[in-house]
Formats: structure tokens, C-alpha cells, sequence
């Protein structure tokens, strides 16, 4: 009888214990799930403390720096497509234009070149004229009779149309003729026989001075007339070009020399002091009733009249 209570009590004791367990494992699961809705909580707080701090002048502020990055990247891509463009432009410029040594440029590509003409880009344009009393005469290359022909009236060569050659009788502008052999205006406008010349539009615009083109042949013989032989032309050529050279360095050296004093002002000393005239006696000149003394030093002359 007496250990009957003793099992009672241990029964109630163990189950009281597992009542306790479950109860404060109940309590625990309970406040880890409180905490983790308080720390969820918490952040979403944080989250819309956040975007609410960003009002008025930060949003501005933002906005403005987005907007700046916008237009700088916009302009840097302009500036790159116009720097780009400028570079094509003179890129095609230097390539196309070409000096003719005519007065004007024309391009690299262009069908009619200026310097050495034949004479066939002349013929269907320009009318023929009748020299002398119209008679027939011989030409020189295939001793044929004729009566008109391009060189005959335009430059008195004796010359029929079915002989002219692409190199005897070329034609070339009045500046080649003066680079090329050295003639001066006076030897092409006035040394007598005066050197005939067409005159052809120009290629480039109609509305421009017009060219004046020689036959070369003829150029060539008053160069010769003039110098002598191409090996003299040619030697003077070389002169030229020397004393151009010499004059465009004396030139380049006195430019540096002004800009050296010019950026180095210390070392230039400019002279203040004025010139002191020192006069000699003083002469009288009866037909203009007029005195004068001259400077000893720098020889001027100082002219006046007496009451």
C-alpha cells in the first residue's frame, strides 16, 4: 500500500515536467517569431525613413547631376561628329584642288587640263579667220595645200589641221610660259613679233577672267632668243630659286629675332633717348628767300624764313 502513492506522485511530477518543457518550448517559438516580425518591421521602417529623407532639394539635387551627365555625353558625341565632319571636309579639299598656275585651282579629277592644251579642245570652238588674202599655202609637215586651218589663223603657223601634233603644238597658260621658260610681260606683250594667244574660258566658272594660252613652240623659241639655250634657263631657274630660299630665311630669322625680343623683353633694351640735332651755320638761298642748316650727325636739313 505505501508505494502506490510513491508512483502516483512520480507520474504527476513527469507529466507536470513535460507540460513545463512543452510550454516554455511553445514560449520560445513564440518569441523568435515576435522578434523576426519586430526586426522585419524595423527595416521596413528604415526603408521608408529612406525614400522619405530623399525630398525636395535631394531629388532635386539628383536630377540636376543626371541631367548634366546627359548633356555632357551629348555634347562630347557632337563635338566628336563635328570634329569628324571638319576632318573630312579638308581631307577632300586638299585632295581635290590642285593649282593650275593659271589664277585659280580646279580639281584633281577634273576632265580639262589647263596647262598643256592640245590644240583639238580648240578647234570646234573657235571660228577660223582668213590670213593674208586667203591664198593656199604649204603646210610644213606634209607639204600640202590649204587655205584655213586652226594654227594658221590663230598663231600665223603654217600648219594644216590633219598635221598638228599633241606634242609640237601644245598650248599652255601665260603662267607656265613665264615659270616654265622665264619670259617676262614685256617679252610676251611687246618684244617684237608679239606672241599670239587664245583666249578659253575658264573650266571652273564661267563668270571668272578668262585664260590666256600661247603656243608653246613659240615660247620656246623666244626663251631662246632671250637666254640662249634651257641649259642657261635652267642654271638662272637655279639662281632664282637660291636667292628666293636665301630671301625667305633672312626673312624666317628676322620674324624669330623680333619674337625672341618680343617674348624676352629683358634682354631688349629700347633706346629712349631722342636724337639732339647739331646744326651747322645756317645759309641763305636768294631765288627762294629762304634759310637752311643741316645737322652735322644725321644730315637733315632744316629750311625756315625770317620775318
Amino acid at each position: 500500500m505505501p508505494r502506490q502513492p510513491q508512483k502516483s506522485s512520480s507520474r504527476l511530477a513527469a507529466k507536470r515536467k513535460l507540460q513545463n518543457t512543452e510550454l516554455v518550448d511553445a514560449k520560445k517559438e513564440k518569441l523568435e517569431t515576435n522578434s523576426s516580425q519586430i526586426n522585419a518591421k524595423d527595416s521596413n521602417d528604415t526603408k521608408d525613413c529612406s525614400v522619405e529623407s530623399l525630398t525636395a532639394l535631394q531629388k532635386a539635387k539628383i536630377e540636376n547631376n543626371r541631367l548634366k551627365a546627359l548633356q555632357l555625353r551629348k555634347t562630347k558625341q557632337e563635338a566628336e561628329e563635328q570634329k569628324a565632319a571638319n576632318y573630312k571636309k579638308i581631307k577632300q579639299s586638299v585632295a581635290v584642288e590642285v593649282d593650275t598656275g593659271a589664277g585659280f585651282f580646279i580639281d584633281d579629277d577634273a576632265t580639262e587640263n589647263t596647262d598643256d592644251l592640245d590644240i583639238s579642245d580648240l578647234i570646234a570652238d573657235e571660228p577660223f579667220v582668213i590670213a593674208g588674202d586667203g591664198q593656199d599655202v604649204e603646210c610644213v609637215e606634209c607639204c600640202r595645200p590649204f587655205t584655213l586651218s586652226f594654227l594658221r589663223s590663230k598663231f600665223k603657223v603654217n600648219v594644216c589641221d590633219d598635221c598638228h601634233d599633241r606634242e609640237t603644238h601644245r598650248l599652255i597658260t601665260r603662267t607656265t610660259a613665264k615659270t616654265r621658260y622665264l619670259l617676262k610681260d614685256s617679252d610676251l606683250d611687246k618684244r617684237e613679233p608679239i606672241l599670239q594667244f587664245v583666249t578659253k574660258k575658264n573650266p571652273r566658272n564661267n563668270y571668272w577672267g578668262e585664260m590666256k594660252l600661247y603656243l608653246e613652240s613659240q615660247c620656246h623659241d623666244r626663251a631662246m632668243e632671250i637666254w640662249g639655250s634651257m641649259e642657261n634657263i635652267e642654271e638662272e631657274a637655279t639662281k632664282r630659286k637660291i636667292l628666293s630660299a636665301k630671301s625667305k630665311a633672312k626673312k624666317y630669322d628676322k620674324k624669330m629675332n623680333e619674337l625672341k625680343k618680343e617674348v624676352r623683353s629683358s634682354l631688349y633694351k629700347v633706346e629712349l633717348s631722342g636724337h639732339t640735332h647739331q646744326y651747322s651755320e645756317e645759309t641763305y638761298n636768294e631765288e627762294t628767300d629762304e634759310y637752311s642748316k643741316s645737322c652735322i650727325t644725321c644730315n637733315h636739313t632744316l629750311t625756315y624764313e625770317k620775318m
